[in-house]
């Protein structure tokens, strides 16, 4: 009994390890995508793509690779309001609210 309790719990913390690992994974490589494309783009779009890729993250719930981009946008034009407002809802999902 106590061999198969050990073991249930040793396989549960496995798998917590290895999502973990697969959800941090995932959020780099979902910035190195979003970092590579606003790499590529003009100046002149450079706060276009930072939002485009901070919406992306927004959306599929990477909250801290979306605050990023929209911080960077918002870098390009510091009065902007949507760019400020991102950062906002944003900031208030990662606080959990």
């Amino acid at each position: 009994m106590k061999k198969l309790l050990l073991l249930t719990l040793a396989s549960s913390v496995l798998l917590c390890d290895i999502s973990l690992a697969a959800q941090t994974r995932q959020s780099n490589t979902a910035q190195q995508n979003s970092n590579t494309l606003i790499a590529k783009s003009p100046t002149a779009n450079k706060f276009d793509a930072f939002m485009k890729a901070g919406y992306s993250a927004y959306n599929k719930k990477d909250y801290k690779t979306a605050l990023t981009n929209f911080q960077n946008a918002l870098s390009l034009r510091p009065k902007n309001v949507y760019a400020t407002k991102a950062i906002q809802n944003t900031e208030k999902r990662i606080a959990g609210k």
